[in-house]
């Protein structure tokens, strides 16, 4: 077990009766304010369960998900606390998905097969662990409603349908997960050549916003125009910085980092190194730019630092020693310290 994950975990996980979650709105800087927690925040959870060996914890990860599962086998995106203290589905929207969350859940379900032939029963008894079983369902879940089978992108969540003229065209950088999606194809085998294609398909829209932003900086959504991928020109769901490298494409370098570390795939190493030439000339990493380079924010966070070293880490540049130091820096945030503890489960 980590240091830096010692430290996330007695900041940000929680019990409420055996069930465990991610406590991730304690500044309540998110809407609404009785927030407790959302998808996002407990994929993170499970993956950093698995690669610090933590089953206890998973197992009580995994129950949450069973309690807080909607009706077409996806997480629920945000539970907030209700008046009389119960966690409960956030009202107007919060049984839907967010496509990351589950990504990340199923990514660490096969893991914890790989690791754990035995979990926890729901009194605590060891029985055989069905954690592939699950990761398969869940990826049934994820391509039933979450994959775009037209254009082989990922939606947004299961509320974007094929009648959906302003989101069905939309993906998101944030759930560009290829660690992931590689494990999906080799191990749900029903979807096995779906996964694949929709891997292939990802690294190409990646090739495409590379292509017309070279400096190597993703925006936050992207839409297809005339066959091209390109970002989108202004607010489509959460700011007018979803054009720009904000705070879903921060988590681009990681996870991209991440991928060719694990696969060893030549084909995203031409986005990656315009990041780490983007990075190296970096006096400080802030908290958002432009696609041109240019910084919109005068202050850095971790959500964008630690991605960063990632990307300067696997990439091997001298750089990266500069900017890991920095990141001891940042103010402690949910985001920022999930982001900085999983950077160094999968690229230390």
């Amino acid at each position: 077990m980590s240091d830096i994950y010692a430290r996330w975990r007695a900041q940000y996980v929680r019990a409420a009766g055996n069930i465990y979650y991610v406590d991730y709105n304690q500044k309540q800087e998110a809407d609404p304010k009785n927030a407790v927690t959302c998808s996002e925040a407990h994929g993170y959870g499970m993956l950093l369960s698995v690669y610090n060996n933590n089953q206890q914890d998973f197992d009580g990860f995994v129950r949450y998900f069973d309690v807080f599962r909607n009706q077409k086998g996806l997480l629920s995106w945000q539970q907030i606390r209700d008046h009389s203290g119960r966690l409960v589905n956030t009202p107007d929207g919060g049984c839907n998905s967010a496509t990351d969350g589950d990504i990340d859940i199923a990514h660490a379900l096969f893991l914890a097969a790989d690791k754990w032939p035995m979990m926890g029963d729901v009194n605590g008894r060891a029985v055989p662990s069905d954690y592939a079983r699950r990761a398969v369902d869940l990826c049934k879940a994820i391509w039933e409603h979450t994959v775009n089978q037209e254009l082989w992108c990922f939606l947004l969540g299961d509320w974007v349908t094929r009648d959906d003229k302003k989101f069905w065209h939309i993906t998101r950088t944030s759930d560009f997960i290829l660690s992931a999606v590689a494990v999906f194809a080799r191990r749900d085998t029903e979807r096995a050549s779906g996964w694949q294609r929709l891997l292939d398909n990802t690294i190409t829209i990646i090739q495409h916003l590379h292509t017309a932003h070279p400096i190597g900086l993703l925006p936050d959504f992207a839409t297809i125009h005339h066959g091209h991928w390109i970002p989108v020109k202004s607010q489509v769901l959460e700011s007018k910085h979803d054009k720009d490298f904000h705070y879903n494409a921060c988590r681009t370098p990681w996870r991209l980092a991440a991928y060719l570390r694990e696969t060893g795939d030549q084909r995203v190493v031409p986005v990656l190194q315009a990041m780490a030439r983007f990075f190296d000339g970096q006096e400080e990493i802030r908290a958002g730019y432009h696609l041109d380079g240019r910084p919109y924010a005068d202050y850095g966070d971790k959500a964008f630092t630690a991605p960063a070293w990632s990307c300067l880490h696997v990439m091997g540049s001298p750089h990266a020693q500069k900017v890991w130091k920095a990141i001891s820096d940042e103010e402690p945030s949910y985001f920022g310290d999930s982001i900085e503890a999983l950077c160094v489960a999968q690229c230390r």
